[in-house]
């Protein structure tokens, strides 16, 4: 927050809001949201600093032992180095992160194999790029094994890499 009142100039964001003195310390992280019986949810607490509804409540301590929470973006804004690295060090901050990575790959991976399943037929009627047959059998693959072989070995930033090559490839 920029300022021209010189009894706020070089003061925390934070302390000027009247959330207490500064240094101010990262405690913890912890979700709030209100459940509707159609099964949609929406944020169900507000930011202290800024009063906008979040999901997501950070709780901060001041010197002065005053408790706040406040919204991720919040702590990201004000500018206080030390407080967003203890922020993006927590226990809970990663497990967020990794739940949405989560998602994201078993979103990409729902979408690529029905992209992939649309073009089976396809794949089932052409020969191996590469000419391969069955060891055991003989019997030449088909561009379907190779895309198969492919999927069973490629995690999940080579599924979404693929995906983007299918989706920008022109359709058969």
């Amino acid at each position: 927050m920029k300022t021209e009142n010189t009894n706020q100039v070089g003061k925390h964001a934070f302390e000027v809001s009247g959330l207490g003195l500064a240094p101010f310390r990262f405690v913890g992280m912890s979700e709030n949201a209100v459940s509707y019986p159609d099964g949609t949810s929406k944020a169900g607490g507000s930011c202290d600093y800024c009063g906008t509804g979040i999901r997501f409540e950070c709780h901060i301590v001041s010197s002065d032992n005053v408790s706040s929470k406040v919204g991720c973006e919040c702590i990201r804004k004000v500018g206080d180095a030390g407080l967003l690295q203890a922020y993006k060090a927590s226990p809970e901050f990663r497990a967020h992160q990794r739940a949405l990575r989560w998602e994201k790959a078993k979103s990409v991976t729902a979408e690529l194999t029905a992209l992939l399943e649309s073009r089976r037929a396809l794949l089932e009627s052409q020969p191996h790029p590469r000419g391969f047959a069955d060891r055991q059998t003989g019997k030449p693959l088909t561009a379907w094994d190779d895309v198969q072989w492919y999927f069973s070995r490629c995690g999940a930033a080579g599924r979404a890499r693929w995906l983007k090559q299918l989706k920008a490839a022109p359709a058969v």
